[in-house]
């Protein structure tokens, strides 16, 4: 079914994946079950036209909610189909295994069953003989696997510190759970920012708690959360239209009086998002905070040219206007 769709280089491996499946699947204690399983051929192909353009040569690092484990494909059942805009299928990584392996490659496997996010890696090292192979697909694929990988250790030690000693998913239940199951402290919130690695995306997703909370933090969680701000944005990269992650930092350094700071980033919002009548306010507040009430008062203009019954300008102008005429 396949024979149309497959780079004729391609066809022995995937008759020795169908083949270690049936046989697999014909044992003694399985045979009564079946099994039911997907091959990720559309993937198979992606990974050749890529070994190709590098002499055979190929790492990857493949994360996505999928199983390693064959006995997880037993029973007749329809493959689960999930909608999210698009949809998608869970993806069989015991057959990428499987395919790596019978390219003369290895695999380096998440331990983790249970998750949502599996990340695993597949090395191909350029080994074009596939005759040594033929045999031990049908034989203990486990010690292939462990064989070839032990040629490399430090990619394994590096494999296992990084991802399976504390996965992509398990930072993913962590920061689930302090936001939909507690309520979290500032301090929490700023431990799970740094494990983050400075990830913008987890401060927008409790600018809320951390915007509430700032202004009434101690002086050394306050100078936490000032060196935040910095780190947070040489890491952002913008991609989503609907996350303006410059205007909840000026938020943020609003609320911890670093108005010069607050400045620089409602500029940044305004270039990337445009103009919007409660940037422009926000900056006039900072403004008016430092003094500067002819300042103040032009953004507070400016917010009421884009939104001319915005209360709030409203009364911040004509408290402006009252500390200029008493100056």
């Amino acid at each position: 079914y396949y024979s149309g769709s497959v780079r004729c280089e391609d066809e022995i491996h995937y008759s020795r994946i169908l083949t270690w499946y049936q046989n697999y699947f014909n044992t003694h204690d399985k045979r009564d079950f079946g099994a039911s399983l997907l091959i990720p051929i559309g993937f198979f192909s992606a990974l050749r036209n890529l070994s190709d353009l590098s002499a055979g040569k190929i790492f990857v690092i493949s994360g996505d909610k999928g199983s390693c484990n064959p006995d997880n494909f037993i029973g007749l059942s329809d493959p689960h189909i999930a909608v999210h805009g698009s949809f998608s299928l869970m993806v069989n990584f015991h057959a990428v295994n499987l395919y790596f392996l019978s390219r003369g490659g290895f695999a380096l496997n998440a331990t983790q069953e249970d998750t949502a996010l599996q990340v695993n890696c597949y090395v191909l090292c350029g080994n074009k003989s596939t005759e040594d192979c033929i045999s031990t697909m049908n034989g203990d694929i486990e010690m292939l696997n462990k064989k070839r990988k032990s040629q490399f250790p430090s990619l394994y030690h590096s494999y296992e510190e990084f991802i399976n000693k504390f996965s992509p998913n398990d930072f993913f239940v962590i920061q689930k759970s302090l936001k939909e199951e507690c309520v979290p402290s500032l301090a929490s919130i700023v431990s799970l920012i740094k494990l983050s690695n400075w990830d913008p995306d987890i401060f927008f997703k409790f600018r809320d708690t951390i915007l509430s909370k700032a202004p009434t933090a101690g002086p050394r969680l306050r100078n936490d959360l000032s060196h935040v701000t910095s780190k947070l944005w040489d890491h952002y990269y913008h991609l989503d239209n609907d996350k303006d992650i410059a205007f909840e930092l000026g938020r943020l350094c609003y609320g911890l009086s670093l108005y010069q700071d607050a400045l620089k980033y409602y500029e940044i919002s305004v270039s990337i998002f445009g103009e919007h009548h409660v940037t422009h306010h926000n900056s006039g507040l900072c403004h008016f905070s430092l003094f500067e009430f002819h300042k103040a008062s032009y953004f507070f203009n400016r917010a009421l040219t884009l939104n001319p019954e915005y209360e709030k300008s409203i009364t911040w102008l004509e408290r402006v206007t009252k500390e200029m005429n008493s100056t």
